[in-house]
């Protein structure tokens, strides 16, 4: 059932705004507020947990966690402290997804020990993580060419591949930023456009996700996740952040790959159709 006529191009940035706010109010109510750790703070953790003397640390913008880059002596690493509330198990979800990926062969984040050898710390609660650090220019700062769309839908499949079998007990958990969860966005919007578009998803959209394949899924294979390098054959040299790792319909990790390649205006299946074909 195609939306009404008003449902042009130039109700996209509309649509983007709604979502994203009615995303933001669940997560708000799912997550509350906290406060942020300062650096001196994460420069101390380092230091007792880790062994590591940080000569800058650098915030990075995130939602849900404190991250910083770390720059060392010898070279630079990402520390991420989980948010107070986070669930461990989901913390090891994301972790073990990240691990299952590596494993298969691709590009992702190697956790860094702790001095006793443990994949993490815990400080007032907090799970703390350090990563190696990937190099790569960020997909989103690049104008990727035909071939190198394709590239980054084969890499989204090896993802979808490595990730198929993946079991866990806490991959089944609400989170806001599953597509199948779209409808309750509703109570968070007043736009009638994005009211009728939460219409025909529970119309539509939702009985047919139910119908296909279900697995874990990456959720955020999206051009601020993604590393590249023009002259790699893969052009994808790194997959970021697997915060948003859940269980759902496989075809959901495309749709958010592609909503993010949508432009504001114009055709929307120029870059689409190339990454689809990978």
């Amino acid at each position: 059932m195609p939306l009404s006529n008003d449902f042009r191009g130039d109700f996209r940035p509309r649509i983007r705004r709604s979502y994203a706010g009615g995303v933001q109010g669940m997560l708000s109510e799912l997550a509350g507020q906290f406060d942020r750790m300062p650096p001196a703070e994460a420069s101390a953790l380092l230091s007792e947990h880790y062994g590591v003397t940080a000569v800058e640390l650098e915030r990075l913008d995130t939602e849900r966690d404190d991250s910083f880059r770390v720059t060392t002596a010898d070279g630079y690493f990402v520390l991420k402290v989980a948010h107070p509330a986070d669930d461990p198990l989901v913390i090891d979800l994301q972790t073990t997804a990240m691990r299952r990926a590596a494993d298969h062969g691709l590009p992702t984040q190697r956790l860094v020990p702790t001095l006793l050898g443990a994949e993490t710390a815990v400080v007032d609660g907090r799970i703390a993580r350090v990563f190696d650090w990937l190099n790569g220019d960020l997909l989103a700062e690049t104008t990727p060419d035909q071939a190198q769309l394709f590239a980054m839908g084969a890499e989204l499949g090896r993802l979808s591949r490595a990730l198929a079998e993946l079991e866990h007990p806490a991959s089944r958990r609400v989170l806001a930023w599953d597509l199948q969860r779209t409808a309750g966005l509703r109570q968070y919007t007043t736009d009638p456009i994005m009211t009728e578009v939460i219409d025909r998803f529970e119309r539509v959209v939702a009985p047919a996700l139910r119908r296909l394949p279900q697995q874990v899924i990456h959720n955020d294979f999206h051009p601020g996740n993604l590393l590249v390098n023009s002259v790699s054959a893969r052009f994808v040299v790194g997959i970021l952040d697997f915060g948003d790792v859940v269980h759902t319909a496989r075809i959901c990790d495309l749709g958010v790959t592609l909503a993010y390649l949508i432009p504001e205006q114009g055709d929307v299946w120029g870059a689409a159709e190339h990454v689809i074909g990978g």
